[in-house]
């Protein structure tokens, strides 16, 4: 087996915990079998890939695919703080590890892995700014569906401003608005 052969064998061993960690948000609020950190990155994954085909000259696509499937893997040493307790308290020192994790795990892979999960952190570039809006119109989405289904007491969500952050990108907004009007309730600006 070569070294690159090893490498993955390592990422993947390091990343395996990611479909059993649970989104903490949900659990906290009495949601049952939430979505995995895992599953959320597929549903991102997959949302990007939509919004990229729908939109192809405003973003590339390489850089937004490969942000959408990254940006959580260093949660899987990290876990999932939820938002509140991590903004307030821990805001820049989560963003420090998260990134220093990923430097980490992805050491030895192509370089821009790691640029592409400096610039979320920062979010600046549009690929950026699509994949941090895409990633709360994704909880959103799930917020939804979870209060469909009647699992969770989820009602604040939709009182958080910072829950539909679109990141100046209008297709996002667009879908929020959609997301609101679907759930019968306000955006809150």
């Amino acid at each position: 087996m070569g070294a690159f052969e090893q490498r993955v064998l390592a990422l993947f061993e390091q990343m395996h915990p990611l479909d059993r960690i649970a989104r903490a948000g949900y659990v906290l609020r009495g949601v049952t079998e939430p979505e995995s950190i895992a599953a959320h990155s597929h549903f991102v994954a997959v949302m990007a890939l939509l919004f990229v085909d729908e939109y192809p000259d405003r973003f590339d696509r390489d850089k937004v695919l490969t942000m959408a499937l990254l940006h959580d893997v260093p949660e899987a040493w990290l876990m999932d703080i939820p938002m509140p307790a991590g903004d307030r308290y821990l805001k820049e020192a989560k963003l420090q590890a998260e990134q220093s994790i990923f430097e980490r795990l992805f050491d030895g892979f192509p370089e821009r892995y790691a640029e592409y999960h400096r610039e979320l952190m920062d979010p600046r570039t549009p690929e950026a700014q699509l994949i941090r809006g895409l990633d709360k119109a994704q909880m959103m989405m799930k917020i939804l569906m979870y209060e469909r289904e009647g699992r969770g007491r989820l009602r604040e969500f939709w009182n958080n401003p910072k829950n539909f952050e679109d990141h100046g990108i209008e297709p996002v907004s667009n879908l929020f608005d959609a997301i609101c009007a679907a759930a019968g309730k306000q955006r809150p600006r």
